[in-house]
Parts: C-alpha cells; sequence; structure tokens
C-alpha cells in the first residue's frame, strides 16, 4: 500500500480522495489472485507486462513482474499514449 500511497502524493487532495479507496480495492483484489480482466483491467499492446485500470480521467498502470502485480504510475487519460511511447 505504501507505493501506492506514493502515487497518490503527486495530485491534488481531491483527486486523491477521489480515486484512492478504489485504487486500494483493486490493489487488494490483485493480491487475492482475481484475474486483471473480471476487475477491469487491460493489457496494453505495446507493453504487454503493463495492465491498466481506468480511475475516472487517470489511469493506473500495474506492472506485472515475475507473477506479481506493482503499482507503477497513475496518469492522465491524455498522457497514456507519450508515457507508452517513452517506455
Amino acid at each position: 500500500m505504501a507505493a501506492l500511497k506514493k502515487l497518490f502524493t503527486k495530485f491534488p487532495p481531491a483527486v486523491a480522495q477521489r480515486h484512492y479507496s478504489q485504487a486500494c480495492l483493486i490493489q487488494n483484489q490483485l493480491f487475492e489472485f482475481y484475474h486483471f480482466q473480471s476487475i477491469g483491467g487491460k493489457k496494453l499492446l505495446l507493453a504487454p507486462n503493463l495492465i491498466r485500470f481506468k480511475l475516472g480521467s487517470y489511469r493506473l498502470i500495474f506492472e506485472l513482474n515475475d507473477g506479481q502485480f506493482l503499482p507503477l504510475v497513475l496518469i492522465h487519460r491524455k498522457n497514456l499514449t507519450s508515457f507508452l511511447k517513452r517506455r
């Protein structure tokens, strides 16, 4: 949870309050071995080890690394393509 909380510190408090509980729920379900597609996740075509989840106008991206999901970044929807091109 500490890594997830760190992602939300970069955003205004209103955004953090609105989406943090949903992000925690997603992370807990991933840790309980729910399939990511059943909770709304999608694999990114440009980087198959990345899974994205919608949080309003933001995208929460997890990295699948050795069977573990690690929160990587929380970005605005319009910045998703530029983020992927940099990877």
